[in-house]
């Protein structure tokens, strides 16, 4: 008997079956992709970005819409702020004269704007520092009550201002405390008078305590005239 035809006729019939099967399989395997890709992917709620000031080249922090020009900082073209002064942009300058022990030093200060925008400062920013050698005798930063204006300077690109500080001429203990019994003048010799912004010093100049002068002497009281007269012979 020919038993070809059978198994031809049976081998068709496994074909079938197995691709049936794969049929299956793949229609299963979309219809999942299917279900994946109809679901909505849950997106993440968007946050709010609260973006920092971008540092200038001015060395200004800028907020958005900020510009740094010479007047000051531009907001929206439209409005200028102010800005208190960078301490890197303010270069002073202190000069003083020779003065006698026991006088007060005058001491003119000179600031000037170094930035390229201008911007606001106040003497109370500034004190004045006296040394001789390593021995601190004044230091008006130490002092309760500040001896400064509080008055706001307004300072351009390039800008000047000159005012000035003192110091009365006295020694004081911890900078600015009068030891038991009263301060006592400076000695004659030669100081360092320095403007210090916070703990940075910004500017100085050395100047020359002269001895106080001898007084003159207070004349001896004279004897007065003798009353009377000579009678003649």
């Amino acid at each position: 008997m020919n038993l070809w035809p059978r198994r031809i006729i049976t081998g068709l019939g496994l074909l079938l079956i197995i691709a049936l099967i794969v049929w299956g399989i793949v229609a299963a395997v979309r219809a999942i992709g299917g279900a994946f890709s109809a679901s909505p992917v849950p997106q993440s709620t968007p946050q709010s970005v609260v973006q920092s000031g971008a540092l200038d080249a001015s060395g200004y922090t800028l907020k958005g819409g900020q510009e740094a020009t010479a007047d000051g900082l531009l907001t929206d073209g439209t409005t200028i702020d102010i800005p208190a002064c960078l301490d890197r942009d303010i270069t002073a300058t202190a000069k003083a004269s020779p003065v006698a022990s026991g006088s007060a030093m005058p001491v003119t200060l000179t600031l000037e704007n170094r930035g390229s925008v201008a911007c606001s400062t106040s003497l109370t920013r500034f004190n004045l520092a006296v040394t001789t050698g390593d021995h601190q005798v004044y230091d008006s930063s130490r002092c309760a009550d500040s001896q400064q204006s509080s008055m706001t300077l307004l300072l351009r690109p390039g800008g000047t201002w000159s005012g000035s500080l003192s110091w009365d001429g006295y020694v004081y203990t911890n900078g600015c405390t009068a030891p038991a019994g009263g301060a006592s003048a400076a000695a004659a010799g030669t100081y360092k008078v320095a403007v210090t912004m916070g703990t940075r010093e910004v500017g100085s100049t050395v100047v020359d305590v002269t001895p106080a002068p001898t007084p003159a002497p207070t004349p001896a009281p004279q004897s007065g005239a003798q009353s009377g007269t000579q009678s003649g012979r």
